[in-house]
């Protein structure tokens, strides 16, 4: 039985070096550390060792590169659990939130995640719990701000001279210090 080894011609050395210094994704630059170890005439078992991998793996990414090349060992992102709302909800979603919550007949003043989450259990029929909201917040362009709180019958002046004649003092508790 012969040794599995590259059957590519290209990339060469040089270019899987490039490629893995240059490399942002974790996962990707690990796999073209593989080809370029595999490129060194290491076999796949040591390959797996020095990768703590296992050596199935290690044999998947070489098929996968002798067969594709460099873009059959790019890894796939899984998607994920599909959006219990819809894009038109979601737009609807973020009209509403653009409006001010008691426009919308809320007693509260303030989006957040629990007020959304209640709004669309409201207007849609569907639970989101609070942290799911804030994603949704997020994935549709929103972040998170607090009101600044101005008092009216606060005196701008009075509150420069204060700040203008307050020290701090620092009061030792042992005086011998």
């Amino acid at each position: 039985m012969r040794p599995l080894q590259i059957t590519r011609s290209s990339p060469d050395h040089d270019v899987l070096v490039e490629l893995y210094r240059k490399e942002k994704n974790l996962k990707l630059k690990e796999r073209y550390q593989a080809l370029y170890l595999l490129s060194e005439g290491r076999n796949c078992t040591q390959v797996a060792k020095m990768l703590k991998r296992s050596r199935r793996t290690i044999l998947n990414w070489l098929n996968a590169f002798n067969r594709g090349g460099l873009t059959a060992i790019v890894p796939i992102l899984s998607p994920g659990r599909p959006s219990r709302l819809t894009e038109e909800q979601k737009t609807t979603l973020k009209d509403d939130v653009l409006q001010h919550p008691r426009d919308l007949g809320y007693d509260f003043s303030n989006w957040e995640g629990k007020h959304v989450s209640q709004h669309i259990k409201n207007k849609f029929g569907v639970l989101l719990k609070v942290r799911q909201c804030q994603y949704l917040l997020h994935e549709l362009g929103f972040t998170l701000q607090r009101p600044r709180y101005h008092f009216q019958k606060a005196d701008p002046k009075q509150q420069d001279d204060f700040v203008q004649k307050f020290q701090k003092k620092w009061i030792l508790s042992d005086p011998t210090m």
